[in-house]
């Protein structure tokens, strides 16, 4: 297997010229992709900020991280994601779909379902190849040609999964690294791939997961205490009991304790980067749901997640001040990635 590929991904929770300005950095630094939030009560507006990378970047993939298929119908999103994909001049574009999560929640609706999702895959691969489809008894077309755009669903539970490998041409794992999950998660997807008569080749594996650099290794893991912490919590609730590897268990189970304390009285991003919260996450965490250390233990981590399947890492800089990290990973970590990946 070869090294994946690393990538970034931005919150839009500052005016959309700084994420583009964010954005243009990591292209000179050498990522290959940048992937952008929609959120439309926390963040501005995913498709208008993309616009705006893709029209002051040249080279840098571009993705949503991740859309949703409930606060806005399949032609908006077939037509937005089409625009840029247009406007990014043969660039490639991803577009990644999930359930909704803060999005759906802020304006009372429920999540989408996973049929929806596989639905919203099928009108969007449709619209975008020129044809008529029909969705929900009504006849839907687009009378411009839009370039096709992969179909990424951010997928955690055993459904999902396999749907993912089903529907969709790639999958956005916000699951962390530990060597049990990624086998169990890749299982589900494979299991979908086969019902449609494919392997994995040629499949898109996004993970998602904090990073962290210094040359300070402890001062780095402090960094992504809590996001790991997050990510964690996600993963114990998506992945069935049996078959969730038996020392993250305990741990986890003693995280949602106190996390759920901790996030009653902070803010989504002030709870991510918590001191107070952090001092509560134990290592094992970060050893299994973020990379942290030395941006050589970094780049070598990275490096070594290709044998496992991964052909992405996409460190999202969630953080108030995303420039230093963004800098620390790019100057340090991606020149190793590449001797890394060369060796």
């Amino acid at each position: 297997m070869s090294a994946p590929d690393f990538s970034i991904g931005l919150h839009p929770d500052r005016p959309i010229g700084e994420v583009a300005d964010l954005a243009v950095e990591a292209e000179r630094l050498g990522f290959p992709g940048v992937w952008v939030a929609d959120s439309q009560s926390l963040f501005r507006d995913v498709y208008a900020a993309l616009t705006l990378v893709a029209d002051r970047t040249s080279t840098i993939r571009l993705g949503t991280g991740v859309t949703n298929p409930v606060t806005r119908h399949p032609t908006v999103i077939a037509g937005a994601i089409g625009s840029i994909a247009e406007h990014a001049a043969g660039r490639e574009v991803r577009l990644g779909i999930g359930t909704g999560e803060t999005a759906v929640e802020s304006i009372g609706r429920k999540r989408a379902t996973i049929r929806r999702m596989e639905e919203t895959a099928r009108v969007i691969r449709a619209l975008h190849a020129g044809e008529t489809v029909t969705y929900e008894d009504a006849e839907l077309r687009l009378d411009w040609p839009s370039p096709p755009v992969p179909v990424v669903f951010a997928s955690s539970g055993p459904r999902s999964l396999t749907a993912a490998g089903r529907s969709a041409d790639g999958v956005y794992l916000k699951l962390g690294i530990h060597p049990g999950v990624l086998r169990y998660a890749l299982g589900c997807v494979a299991a979908g791939r086969a019902e449609r008569g494919f392997g994995l080749d040629g499949f898109h594996v996004q993970a998602m997961l904090p990073v962290a650099v210094d040359e300070d290794a402890a001062k780095a893991r402090d960094e992504v205490r809590g996001f790991a912490a997050a990510i964690a919590r996600a993963a114990v609730r998506a992945i069935p009991a049996e078959d969730l590897p038996e020392e993250l268990g305990a741990t986890i189970a003693e995280l949602e304790r106190v996390s759920s304390e901790a996030r009653a009285r902070q803010s989504y991003v002030e709870w991510l980067h918590s001191p107070e919260y952090a001092q509560l996450i134990p290592d094992v965490i970060v050893e299994h749901f973020a990379i942290a250390g030395t941006a050589e233990d970094v780049a070598t981590r990275i490096a070594a997640l290709g044998d496992h399947g991964i052909t992405e890492v996409i460190a999202p800089l969630t953080m108030p001040d995303p420039w230093p990290t963004l800098r620390a990973i790019g100057e340090g970590v991606l020149p190793r990635l590449r001797t890394v990946a060369a060796a």
